[in-house]
């Protein structure tokens, strides 16, 4: 090669090199509107990780945040994405926080070519939906089977009532839960009562009192599932209460609500450490407390763990283009231990999550094998002659695995 052909390569590489895109991160969370408490959450994930990676030092060069409020409305996210794309501001994008938006992005995410990676959505749907599109929660498939399994075997129940508001979210959950509770464990869902009745929980009480359901099964979003276990309360319903991880709101646990004590629900626990030893602290609770004043719950985990992986991406990929995010995503990507579990991202986009079932108990969430270990322990102390305490401990972070 010749002095003038070598000039020219110079030339070009620098100005590819200056036409690179920036190393943005594009964030579409509901902060106004009837998602807004999960979007708050997602949104102090977020905000902690960039904070710690900047703290470390670890953000890449000129690192940016793009952010939107969706207005909990699917319409609104699917704009502002598209503008995005439009404008060339964001190449990797986190949002989809309610499965509605995550619905309305897919078809823009696979138009503009943008990597979109959900917190939180959980429609069964959206596996496979879009080479470009990844999640971490864990699927309605997955937690609807959790939960019937545990009514129909674990606990040998044979009939319950669900009652669910009318939300994608729920019509794709209540659908996994009865294809398993009904069509492979053999049980019988008495009746299905929607919260879009005007007379709902007059139905409600009605069919507890008619059919004597073992179990009553809530699907919904948190406000739906705190209305409904306290019309339980009020009219004595002694049978197993069962719900979704959509409980998890921190706002709610922190409320207190008699109502909500003993509900039973599925949950792919924080693994961050063990609050039943006094072993090493929990960095991310701290911080996070430090941070907000407040603990966090399963939406902060999952955007936490969310703005970690766009980093992670954005520093590890070979370049900051979709090609190269997306390459890394799929197959680069190797499994890093999050607060949420162990992420890796399988064939079809999603993450693999493994829930067990979870109960609260004296307003913290603990899980149902933690709890009967600690009540067998205080049996075997009466039959020992030991006088028992089954105080419950701090917990340093509501949802772990002890």
């Amino acid at each position: 090669m010749d002095r003038a052909q070598s000039g020219l390569v110079v030339v070009v590489v620098l100005s590819m090199a200056g036409c690179a895109p920036d190393p943005a991160v594009g964030v579409l969370t509901p902060q106004s509107g009837p998602a807004s408490a999960y979007g708050h959450a997602v949104s102090n994930g977020l905000e902690l990780a960039v904070a710690e990676a900047q703290s470390a030092g670890v953000l890449p060069p000129a690192f940016r945040l793009v952010t939107a409020d969706t207005g909990s409305d699917p319409a609104t996210a699917a704009s502002e994405l598209r503008q995005w794309a439009d404008d060339k501001e964001v190449e990797l994008v986190v949002g989809g926080v309610t499965t509605d938006e995550a619905l309305a992005l897919v078809p823009v995410v696979e138009d503009e070519k943008i990597v979109c990676l959900s917190p939180s959505a959980s429609a069964s749907s959206l596996t496979g939906s879009s080479p470009y599109f990844f999640r971490l929660f864990a699927t309605d498939e997955v937690e609807g089977s959790t939960a019937a399994r545990f009514l129909a075997t674990t606990l040998g129940l044979s009939r319950v009532l669900v009652v669910t508001d009318d939300s994608t979210f729920s019509r794709g959950l209540e659908a996994e839960f009865r294809q398993h509770f009904e069509l492979r464990l053999g049980g019988t869902i008495v009746a299905t009562i929607h919260d879009d009745l005007d007379w709902w929980q007059r139905k409600t009480t009605d069919m507890i009192h008619a059919h004597q359901p073992e179990a009553v099964y809530v699907v919904g979003h948190a406000d739906h599932i705190r209305t409904t276990f306290e019309l339980l309360a009020r009219i004595g319903y002694r049978g197993v209460r069962c719900t979704t991880s959509a409980i998890y709101l921190a706002d709610h646990l922190a409320s207190g609500d008699p109502a909500l004590e003993g509900v039973v629900f599925p949950l792919a626990a924080m693994h961050v450490c063990d609050h039943a030893t006094d072993g090493p602290g929990c960095p991310f609770a701290e911080h996070f407390v430090t941070r907000y004043g407040c603990e966090p719950d399963l939406y902060a985990a999952h955007g936490y763990d969310a703005m970690r992986v766009a980093i992670k991406a954005l520093l590890e990929a070979r370049s900051v283009n979709v090609r190269e995010l997306r390459r890394y995503m799929r197959v680069g990507l190797t499994e890093f231990d999050g607060v949420t579990g162990t992420i890796a991202f399988d064939e079809r986009g999603d993450a693999r999550r493994y829930p067990t079932m979870h109960t609260i108990w004296h307003g913290q969430v603990v899980s149902c094998e933690w709890l009967r270990q600690q009540k067998r322990r205080v049996v075997d102390e009466v039959l020992r002659g030991i006088t028992p305490s089954l105080a419950p401990a701090r917990l340093r972070v509501r949802g772990l695995e002890a």
